[in-house]
């Protein structure tokens, strides 16, 4: 199997499960994605790639969820999170991704872990097991930390393209259902592909240096998942997000701090 071949059956394999993954952990698309376009094209070119099956498939996403949307949260924490995006995406402009902070061999292969992708683990981690911890499962947030978690969430979706998991950490204990949960995540991170791509266009990418192909059918895919993951989410009278948002936030944690993801 070609190189190019390989890539795009991956792209699509990986764009269907995150993209059905994001109705039930409110996040997952681009944090799973942006390794697979890694493993065969630049990081610039990566992080770009990602942001652009991303962007488009919240336009999808959001047609599908629109109606509920809590629009006052979304002034909260939505437009935080677009400045942050644009700061996250300036400094990356400026100085690319940050200095490595270690490494290891596994299976002989070199695995690097840099300073942007051990914060964002170790930020991951603590806020699942604020769910998942008995004596810290009843925190709430409120108004204040919604701004501060909307521009920390934002400036690391700006950054490495992880903005999903911080934002689900923070939304996941405002106290919202199911669909206002998904729904209002999903047009944040809109917000946030919105105001990052204009950064990542800056930076001198062309449009023939893009996986064309790979980008297409990860948008298919991914469109794919969108309408069956939303399909059964409407199916699940009872669900548990915080939990499933905090198993799914540890797993993501764990692998983006040891340099998997």
């Amino acid at each position: 199997m070609s190189s190019e071949l390989l890539s795009i059956v991956l792209v699509a394999f990986v764009a269907l499960l995150g993209s059905f993954a994001t109705f039930f952990s409110g996040f997952g698309l681009g944090t799973i994605l942006l390794p697979v376009f890694a493993l065969f094209f630049p990081l610039d070119i990566a992080i770009l790639s990602t942001a652009i099956v991303h962007f488009f498939n919240n336009i999808f996403k959001f047609g599908l969820v629109y109606n509920h949307l809590d629009w006052r949260l979304i002034l909260r924490f939505g437009i935080p999170s677009g400045i942050g995006a644009w700061l996250g995406s300036s400094v990356l402009a400026e100085i690319g991704q940050a200095d490595l902070f270690f490494s290891y061999t596994l299976f002989d292969k070199l695995i690097e872990v840099n300073w942007t992708h051990f914060i964002i683990g170790i930020l991951m981690i603590f806020f699942a097991l604020m769910d998942l911890l008995p004596f810290l499962e009843n925190m709430t947030f409120g108004k204040k930390v919604m701004v501060i978690g909307g521009l920390i969430s934002g400036f690391f979706g700006g950054l490495s393209g992880h903005q999903g998991a911080l934002r689900s950490a923070f939304l996941s204990k405002a106290e919202l259902s199911k669909h206002v949960f998904v729904s209002t995540g999903i047009a944040i991170s809109f917000i946030v592909d919105l105001t990052r791509m204009g950064n990542y266009l800056k930076g001198g990418i062309e449009w023939s240096d893009l996986p064309k192909n790979s980008m297409l059918i990860g948008v298919l895919s991914a469109f794919l998942g969108a309408y069956f993951g939303k399909k059964l989410f409407d199916k699940k009278e009872k669900l548990n997000i915080r939990i499933i948002v905090a198993i799914f936030l540890l797993a993501m944690g764990v692998l983006t701090l040891i340099g998997l993801v």
